[in-house]
């Protein structure tokens, strides 16, 4: 039985690696990033919008979190693509995708058909928020730390067939699955 977290920032294919990697293993699949749309669609607000508001309460981050972890204690053999589930669901085997950061840019402005210098403000601003909404909730100075992590793949250099067999094969690996 296999819990699996998978954390990347905008850009790094966190969804596209979870969702293939949940269609090689049959696993469920869950994702913050949804359940956070969700959120912000329940109040008629748009995701930059919803960040601004979740900003000002704790009220949808601990909501949030008491679903990951919640989910992680009562399910197995799901992969969740989150920024946190790492921390919450501390008994799974925690991935990190990384690229740099014009790159991760560049990937959203070509998923969302918006402008680079957009996406590159709404990026910055959201990552803003959140590493104060982390550090001041959880004490996490460093979320996106590699040391969070057991393993960590780079998505630039692979493409998203070559990160999900990287895993896949650690996962072999440390006999996860």
């Amino acid at each position: 039985m296999a819990k699996i977290t998978i954390f990347g920032l905008a850009g790094t294919g966190k969804s596209t690696a979870a969702k293939m990697l949940v269609e090689k293993l049959g696993y469920e699949y869950i994702s913050t990033g949804n359940i956070f749309r969700g959120y912000a669609k329940e109040l008629g607000l748009t995701l930059n919008e919803f960040e601004v508001v979740a900003d000002k309460t704790d009220e949808y981050d601990k909501r949030l979190d008491n679903e990951t972890e919640k989910f992680g204690k009562e399910k197995d053999n799901f992969v969740f693509e989150s920024r946190l589930a790492w921390h919450f669901i501390p008994d799974s085997f925690k991935i990190k995708l990384d690229c740099n950061f014009d790159t991760r840019i560049q990937r959203v402005v070509n998923r969302e058909q918006k402008s680079f210098e957009q996406v590159k403000a709404e990026t910055i601003h959201r990552e803003d928020l959140i590493t104060k909404r982390y550090a001041q909730y959880y004490n996490i100075q460093d979320f996106s730390n590699d040391n969070n992590f057991d393993f960590v793949v780079d998505t630039e250099k692979n493409n998203a067939e070559q990160v999900v067999e990287i895993i896949l094969t650690e996962l072999k690996i440390k006999e996860i699955i």
